[in-house]
C-alpha cells in the first residue's frame, strides 16, 4: 500500500482544516457536526488497522502512518489543536471584526446582527465568534483595559461569578482565550 502514507498525510491535513473551521462547521452542520468527528475517528482507525495489518511488508512506513495518527490523537484529546484552530480562523477573521468594532464605536453599539454591546463602565462590544445552541454563545471581543483579562485570570468560581463581568453581554461568563492585543474569544452560557 504505497498511497497509506499520502492518505494518512492528507487525512491530517484534512483534520487539521477541521481545528480551524470548528466553529462555522458546527453553526453550518450543528447537529450533524459529531457525525464529522466520528468520520474522522473511523477513517484514521481503518488507516491504523491498515498500517498494522502491512507492517510485515514495510514497517517504516507502518511506525510514520502511527507516528502521525498518535500525534493527530494528541491534537484532538490535549484540545490543543482546537486552540490552535481558534487562532488560525481569528487571524482570518480579524480584518472583519476590525471593520465591526469600527462601525460599533461609531454607533455606539453593536449591530444585533453581529453581536452585543456591554454598557459598563466601561463599554464593551462583543462580535459573534459562534452563535452556539439555545442560550449558550461566543463572541469576539477587544478589551484594551484589560477587564477582561482580570476575570480570564480568576480560577475560583465564587470569585469569577461574584464579579461583576461574569454577566457580561446577559449570559453567564463561561471562559475566554486571550488572542492577544487586547483581543480575547469569549464563551458564554
Amino acid at each position: 500500500m504505497r498511497l497509506l502514507i499520502p492518505l494518512t498525510i492528507v487525512w491530517l491535513a484534512l483534520l487539521f482544516a477541521l481545528f480551524v473551521f470548528t466553529a462555522p462547521l458546527a453553526d453550518l452542520l450543528f447537529l450533524l457536526f459529531p457525525m464529522l468527528l466520528m468520520v474522522f475517528f473511523v477513517t484514521g482507525s481503518l488507516l491504523a488497522i491498515v498500517a498494522v495489518v502491512t507492517a510485515k511488508r514495510d514497517w517504516r512506513r507502518t511506525a510514520a502512518v502511527l507516528g502521525i495518527l498518535a500525534l493527530a490523537g494528541c491534537l484532538y484529546a490535549s484540545n490543543v489543536g482546537f486552540r490552535w484552530g481558534r487562532v488560525v480562523l481569528f487571524q482570518i477573521r480579524k480584518p472583519t471584526y476590525v471593520r465591526q468594532l469600527a462601525q460599533a464605536e461609531k454607533l455606539g453599539h453593536v449591530p444585533d446582527e453581529f453581536g452585543c454591546t456591554d454598557l459598563g463602565p466601561p463599554v464593551i462590544h462583543g462580535l459573534y465568534w459562534q452563535r452556539g445552541i439555545l442560550d449558550n454563545y461566543s463572541v469576539v471581543v477587544y478589551d484594551p483595559s484589560g477587564r477582561i483579562a482580570e476575570i480570564n485570570r480568576m480560577e475560583d468560581w465564587d470569585a469569577i461569578h461574584a464579579n461583576q463581568l461574569s454577566d457580561l453581554f446577559g449570559g453567564t461568563y463561561y471562559k475566554c482565550q486571550d488572542m492577544g492585543g487586547g483581543w480575547y474569544i469569549c464563551w458564554f452560557t
